[in-house]
């Protein structure tokens, strides 16, 4: 079941919030929506032109949509996606978004 398109509204305007304007030439936060999961990334500008002209992109959380409720994922250093076992489903996605701003987290 794809995910609700008012949530990823949601989630598309908190990534929007996340960088001032002043600095999305160096960094933005974006997401990706691949069936019921939306995976929000960090993206960098190219700062070395040996390194090519595109930006990379590293990846931050995931929220995986089960039709009812949002679960929160992390990555590992091998890009495996882990659920976060403390943070409780949310039938929206804003509660999960507070978790990954959380200090001591270390999401980014």
């Amino acid at each position: 079941m794809p995910a609700p398109e008012i949530h990823l509204r949601q989630i598309a305007r908190w990534c929007e919030r996340r960088i001032p304007e002043h600095a999305r030439h160096q960094v933005r936060v974006e997401h990706t929506v691949r069936g019921s999961n939306v995976t929000i990334l960090e993206a960098r500008a190219p700062w070395r032109e040996d390194l090519g002209s595109e930006w990379t992109h590293r990846p931050i959380a995931q929220l995986r949509h089960d039709g009812a409720h949002w679960r929160l994922y992390r990555p590992d250093r091998n890009s495996r996606w882990h659920p976060l076992d403390d943070v409780v489903a949310q039938s929206a996605p804003g509660p999960l978004l507070e978790v990954i701003d959380e200090p001591g987290r270390a999401f980014w």
